[in-house]
Order: structure tokens, then C-alpha cells, then sequence
């Protein structure tokens, strides 16, 4: 004979599991270890490439921000680019933000990478790689997200798990 405590944790459980196959719990994935996991991110004011003023964290103006340090040489960012111009697209009406922080040389150079990578989302050219610095990124491509209050919630470079991150957050 069962117990009715048993009965009703596995009822729990049950329920739980069929509601994260059907897709209706999203779960965050592993993130890179980093030291600004789960801590404040640098805020910073920048000018992208096309004039739009960017402010990080931007409280209140967007539900989920994620930041992409990238290069115009940089050949894993030919998956990541367009991958984040996607969800950016696809997001971007839900609150979703997206800034790219170009680490090339010259700011023409980061402005034919994104021409090149078909991105419509700003771009910051980190002039003298004082973000890249800032977040202590040592790898192109980094992408962080960062939730509503600014608190980096993931790091990472592969651009399907930065989605399933994106949207954890996102459908929370």
C-alpha cells in the first residue's frame, strides 16, 4: 500500500516533468565558469557605430540584455553574429537587447564585420578593449545575458545554449 505522501510527491514530479517536455518550464543551461557569474555586470555608456546611445545594465528598458564580444577576423563570430541577429529579431519586441562590442583594431573594421555579418543590433567599437577588460572576456566570441537587474546569468560562446539562456530568462 502507498502512502499518501508518496502518492502526492510523485504527483509532483510527474507534473513537473511533463510540463518541462512540453516546454512550458525552460531551464537555464550551464554557463562558462566566470567571475562575474551571477554578479553585477559593469555598466557602462557607449555610442554605437550608427549613433544609437547604449547604456548598461539598462534598467527597466529592457527584460534581457545580452552583450557579445566579437571580432571582424574572428571566425567562430560568423556563427554567432547572424545567430544573435535572429534572436534579437525574433526577441526584441518581448524586451530583448542586444549590443555587440566589437574588439578590432579600428572602428571601420568593426563596422564592415557587421555589415558583413548582416547585424542590425548597436554595436559598440571597444575602442582600446577597455570593456573587453571591464568583463574580463578572454575569448572572441564571449556573450553574456544579463537579467533585468543586471546581474550576468550566463557566459558563454556557443550560439544555441546562448539562446536556450535567453530564453529561460525571457519566459520566466
Amino acid at each position: 500500500m502507498l502512502s499518501r505522501r508518496f502518492v502526492r510527491s510523485s504527483s509532483l514530479v510527474v507534473g513537473a516533468l511533463s510540463l518541462a517536455v512540453t516546454g512550458c518550464v525552460t531551464s537555464m543551461p550551464p554557463s562558462m565558469l566566470h567571475p562575474l557569474l551571477n554578479q553585477s555586470a559593469p555598466a557602462f555608456e557607449a555610442e554605437a557605430l550608427d549613433k544609437r546611445s547604449v547604456t548598461v545594465p539598462s534598467y527597466g528598458a529592457s527584460r534581457v540584455t545580452v552583450l557579445d564580444f566579437w571580432a571582424s577576423w574572428c571566425d567562430a563570430c560568423r556563427d554567432t553574429m547572424p545567430a544573435l541577429e535572429r534572436l534579437w529579431r525574433a526577441r526584441r519586441s518581448d524586451g530583448l537587447m542586444v549590443v555587440g562590442l566589437n574588439v578590432d583594431d579600428e572602428a571601420e573594421q568593426a563596422l564592415e564585420g557587421a555589415y558583413r555579418f548582416g547585424v542590425t543590433f548597436p554595436v559598440v567599437h571597444d575602442r582600446g578593449q577597455q570593456l573587453l577588460g571591464a568583463f574580463g572576456a578572454h575569448q572572441i566570441p564571449t556573450t553574456f545575458v544579463l537579467d533585468a537587474a543586471g546581474r550576468v546569468r550566463f557566459v558563454g560562446r556557443d550560439p544555441e545554449t546562448i539562446k536556450r539562456a535567453v530564453n529561460a530568462l525571457m519566459d520566466r
